[in-house]
């Protein structure tokens, strides 16, 4: 059959008219056809971005990282070349700052432009816009760790000047005290002297107003003189004690001055003055605003929010990742996915399914466990003595099992029985994992209330009891 000419005209026609419109189409996917505009901006640390890389602004996708110049020298900074749609050009300002963020933990790394304010001019093509270098939490950890150590530092010193001060201080109160109490029995002795000696001239002075007594009898009596030389006598003893006492009080305000104790002391509370200043400096140094205006504490919040955040994500992506087609059964292996998921009742069934489990060692409440002053229970010294006696036999093969620890309560009612019986078997776990340092994906806990599995051996228990499951290894 013959081909005419107008329809090879007509099939060339159509193909080239698809083939336009195809190319037009994969274009307009990859935005090849649609219009930018270009900026600029400059980083000192490009903490592996790459070009290629996307461009956000606000958080929406609107362009790529074209190109990167490698700076000549140290002083210099990387300088970028940004490719965003135009639409989004409204939106870009002359006080929009370009950050480099990463999606999650592990992401890739992208350009970020936070939009502008409406005060500020749209930025023009070409035109250079602002940066906030990337936070370096290594850096940031590591001015933490100083920080601390300054202060930990600082508080040393402070303690250490604080107990000779102290020391100093209880050291004088000792002396004056000792020094009050000797002088005590000098001064009662002077003041009962200093009694007697003013009765005695009351006396005196009264008999020589009458022209009788001891005042005629001191001229010829020798037995009254001799009385009264001794009173002087008494007194001039009594004067000695009082300038004994005054000269011992000179000495003590003498070693005070000696000691220089309130000079002493003067200098250490100017030096913790010293040491708080220089505290108070240092933390609004750590805590002082960037150039971007965000203080310390701050950009610490946002950075351990952004780290908190990422490692949530992790946690359900390696959850979804459980239970994908792939890495399914490498997770099945184990033969469950958490002890923590075995319910009492899935656990008391598997035990009816297969009597002989493995072997349990018996723990009573009375060895186990003692109450503390609120009425809590706590793990006995005895209670650790056995539960390393009932483990130490298979220690060096402790990997190979899968132990589950049940609980026992026999008093109260049945949630009473629950949570007491949980709490002994938890504190039993814990002190496994720790003691043995077991993993903690290898200790189950099972709360049994009052009543083992069947088979067991027992009707009823009060304690705990640890079971050991051994692993077959599956190549």
């Amino acid at each position: 059959m013959r081909i005419k000419p107008w329809g090879i005209g007509l099939f060339i026609f159509l193909g080239v008219a698809f083939f336009t419109a195809v190319l037009f189409m994969i274009g307009d996917r990859q935005e090849a056809f649609s219009r930018h505009l270009e900026f600029y901006t400059e980083f000192s640390n490009l903490s592996g971005l790459a070009t290629g890389a996307k461009v956000r602004v606000s958080g929406f996708d609107a362009g790529e990282l074209k190109k990167v110049e490698i700076p000549g020298g140290p002083a210099a900074k990387f300088r970028l070349k940004l490719e965003i749609e135009k639409q989004l050009g409204g939106m870009v300002r002359d006080d929009s700052v370009v950050s480099i963020e990463t999606d999650g933990v592990v992401g890739d790394k992208f350009v970020l432009i936070k939009k502008g304010s409406e005060q500020s001019e749209q930025a023009k093509d070409g035109s250079t816009l602002p940066s906030k270098e990337p936070i370096d939490l290594g850096a940031l950890m590591d001015k933490g760790t100083v920080l601390l150590n300054d202060l930990h530092d600082t508080v040393t010193d402070v303690r250490g000047r604080a107990d000779l001060a102290l020391d100093s201080i209880t050291k004088t109160v000792n002396h004056t005290d000792g020094l009050i109490v000797g002088v005590r029995p000098d001064v009662n002795r002077l003041l009962s002297n200093g009694n007697e000696i003013a009765g005695r001239v009351n006396t005196l002075m009264t008999d020589l107003n009458a022209g009788k007594g001891a005042a005629g009898l001191l001229l010829r009596d020798d037995a009254t003189r001799q009385q009264l030389q001794s009173t002087l006598s008494h007194v001039q003893a009594a004067s000695a004690n009082a300038d004994q006492a005054a000269a011992r009080v000179n000495e003590t305000v003498a070693d005070f001055q000696s000691r220089q104790l309130i000079a002493n002391a003067q200098v250490t509370l100017d030096n913790i003055q010293s040491l708080s200043r220089q505290l108070n400096v240092t933390v609004s140094s750590a805590l002082a605003q960037d150039n971007m205006g965000q203080d310390g504490a701050t950009n610490l919040r946002q950075t351990l929010s952004n780290l908190n955040r990422s490692t949530t994500n992790l946690a359900e992506d390696t959850e979804a990742l459980k239970h994908e087609f792939f890495f399914r059964g490498f997770f099945k292996k184990r033969g469950f996915y958490n002890l923590d998921d075995v319910t009492p009742a899935e656990y008391l069934k598997a035990c009816e399914r297969q009597k002989d489990m493995g072997k349990r060692e018996w723990l009573a409440a009375a060895n186990l466990v003692v109450t503390d002053g609120a009425g809590v229970e706590q793990l006995s010294a005895a209670g650790r003595l056995q539960i390393d006696s009932e483990v130490s036999p298979i220690v060096e093969s402790l990997p190979g099992y899968v132990i589950i620890v049940e609980g026992y309560s026999r008093y109260g009612s049945p949630d009473e029985q629950f949570v007491t019986s949980r709490r002994r078997a938890d504190l039993v776990r814990r002190y496994l994992a720790v003691h043995f340092h077991l993993r903690h994906s290898d200790l189950g806990i099972v709360p049994l209330l009052s009543t083992p599995p069947e088979g067991s051996g027992r009707e009823s228990w009060d304690g705990a009891a640890i079971m050991l499951l051994k692993v077959n290894a599956k190549k």
